[in-house]
């Protein structure tokens, strides 16, 4: 059973502690469901999820009819009693005028927004946004009694939702007036409470335009509010590569990103080769994960690449920045997500050409884009969802204590597909009396600090860190308190790159749990950066370690020097690029044998 209907990469982090017998990170959790499943009588197509607070899960899909329905089902898979009827609501219809949910998101409040298709009776099809309340009901101060649309063409396909910190809403897609061939997409900003937002791009709508069929799927948001969508460019003659877009807060090309604020991602080369793009997940560095599916001819895998933050293609990802992973039969990745130590988690599924079921694929790779071997078999967990039809793996969350939590749908003996979940095991039992643990980089340190709740049966508390997230070493132990207490450590000597902590709590009785990872990126010599970018006349450097010389030059896109200068005992400085040519240049800091590689736009 195959469904290729777009799917989106927002996921929400939640993290709880507890106390379990230690089990392999990949193998399904037996003390969830039925060995480790629940399938639900739910009678619904799952297209989206999300994990609140409490460790309840919301499930955004549609029937047979294809109403905007929302579920929201308990932490252990059962129906949400106390919400709607049997755990469910839905969005009335009114001459079938909203169909095929698309994606869900959460604000900050609670409050529920789900993107799909709006048939207008006029004729076409609109995006269409309804915000639901907490519990369920629908929130009549959106738009107009709940539902907002946007319409730019004919036909408006929504991609996906996400939330600003200032509550705007923002919804990406394509749109065109003949189906299939759209080759433009949209940006479109709603406020707060519904209407375009007149601030964004033309009266709230951005509009990009194409040489080839495109197909937009994934939206993100950075911290400083620049937009990235992610989908496929599909070119006529083979090797359609992975795309991205970055845009800035207003909805203006961001021409500092890629080529002038475009990225692509093509995976091997000669032939015909097929690639398509479903998610991508931003992490806290700024470098932008995407996966989908590659393959040559019809030899179709699992594909993940990585952008750093400026767009260019991170090389030091897998090999020459994508991995390729195979898997017997034609595998696709459909969804990912980050675990908090920074290891990339994808979900999809691969149909068994006997049978023809689909078997969940599960696989986490490190954060160079490598299988992690200590997960699985050998970096993926494959499972069926049940004896009868196959499943589709479409959603893939971190949860309570350290859980993977996989939804999607599957036949599973219905005549009509319905909502699924299976849980794995994660790496560690992570301790029950931790409340939470921090890391924060000082001057020239990285001070870890931890809370307690209760230390009964504790006997000390160890702090490890490790360069890789796999091997730890013991730095400092410190003997427990006996109540709950507050603790920290500062450590001195931090590892120059990435540093990982995890609190090992040593009991009494000889027994060890751990807390979750925390990860910080220390620089000795400072970030190196420079601003602005784009830049007219001068550009300024800084980061720089006084302590010793630093070479800067300046090349052209295919790395011709165009000027060189030595500076020593400063920590910034000012460069004239006055004379510079309108265009892309990357600016090449070298210190200590290290080279940090900036790019810069002249404007």
């Amino acid at each position: 059973m195959k469904n290729l209907l777009k799917k989106s990469t927002s996921f929400f982090l939640f993290i709880m502690f507890s106390t379990n017998a230690f089990s392999q990170a990949g193998t399904l959790d037996q003390t969830f469901g039925n060995h480790g499943i629940v399938i639900n009588d739910s009678f619904s197509q799952a297209e989206a999820t999300s994990i609140l607070k409490d460790g309840k899960i919301l499930v955004a899909g549609r029937n047979l009819s294809n109403d905007y329905l929302l579920w929201r089902f308990m932490p252990d898979g059962s129906h949400d009693e106390n919400f709607g009827i049997n755990g469910k609501v839905s969005y009335p219809t009114f001459g079938n005028q909203l169909r095929a949910t698309y994606d869900m998101t959460l604000q900050p409040d609670g409050k529920i927004l789900i993107v799909g298709e709006y048939y207008p009776l006029i004729g076409g099809v609109d995006a269409g946004v309804v915000r639901f309340m907490p519990d369920g009901k629908i929130d009549s101060s959106f738009g107009t009694y709940g539902l907002d649309t946007v319409h730019i063409n004919n036909l408006n396909f929504p991609g996906s939702i996400i939330v600003q910190e200032d509550g705007k809403i923002v919804v990406d897609g394509v749109t065109s007036n003949t189906l299939g061939i759209s080759r433009t997409s949209f940006l479109t900003r709603f406020m707060s409470n519904g209407g375009l937002d007149p601030s964004f791009g033309n009266e709230g709508i951005v509009t990009t335009a194409y040489d080839n069929t495109i197909d937009i799927v994934s939206l993100v948001i950075r911290p400083d509010g620049k937009l990235i969508t992610g989908g496929t460019m599909n070119y006529n003659l083979g090797n359609p590569p992975y795309m991205i877009n970055s845009y800035n807060a207003d909805g203006s090309v961001d021409a500092g990103f890629g080529n002038n604020g475009r990225a692509q991602y093509v995976f091997g080369t000669g032939g015909l080769w097929n690639s398509k793009m479903y998610a991508m997940a931003l992490q806290p560095d700024g470098k932008i994960v995407c996966t989908g599916t590659t393959g040559k001819g019809d030899a179709i895998t699992m594909g993940v690449c990585r952008f750093n933050a400026d767009g260019i293609v991170d090389e030091s990802f897998g090999t020459n920045g994508g991995s390729i992973t195979p898997y017997y039969g034609e595998p696709e990745s459909r969804n990912i997500t980050l675990q908090p130590d920074g290891k990339i988690l994808t979900v999809g599924d691969v149909q068994e050409f006997i049978n023809e079921k689909n078997k969940v694929l599960l696989a986490r790779y490190d954060e160079n884009g490598q299988l992690d071997p200590a997960f699985a078999e050998n970096g993926i967990a494959g499972i069926y969802v049940d004896t009868i039809d196959g499943a589709d793996g479409k959603f893939v969350n971190v949860v309570a204590e350290n859980k993977i939590l996989v939804a999607g749908t599957c036949g599973c003996g219905h005549t009509y597909p319905t909502i699924f979940f299976a849980r794995f095991n994660g790496d560690n039992v992570l301790a029950a009396n931790f409340k939470e643990v921090k890391a924060l980089q000082e001057t020239d340190a990285i001070t870890i600090t931890w809370q307690t709740l209760n230390e009964t049966s504790t006997k000390s508390f160890t702090v490890e860190r490790s360069s890789n997230a796999n091997d730890y070493v013991g730095i400092n132990t410190v003997p427990a308190k006996g109540v709950a207490s507050n603790y920290s450590y500062t450590d001195k000597n931090p590892l120059n790159g990435t540093n990982y902590y995890r609190i090992r709590e040593n009991a009494a009785n000889g027994t060890n749990t751990f807390s979750a990872v925390v990860k910080v990126v220390f620089n000795d010599n400072g970030i190196i950066s420079l601003y602005p970018n784009p830049a007219k006349n001068t550009i300024t450097v800084k980061g720089l370690n006084k302590n010793t010389t630093a070479i800067i030059r300046i090349t052209d896109m295919n790395g011709r020097e165009i000027s060189k200068q030595i500076f020593t005992q400063i920590s910034s400085t000012t460069i004239n690029i006055r004379a510079l040519a309108q265009g892309s240049y990357f600016v090449l800091v070298e210190q200590n044998g290290k080279v940090t590689k900036l790019r810069i736009v002249k404007e």
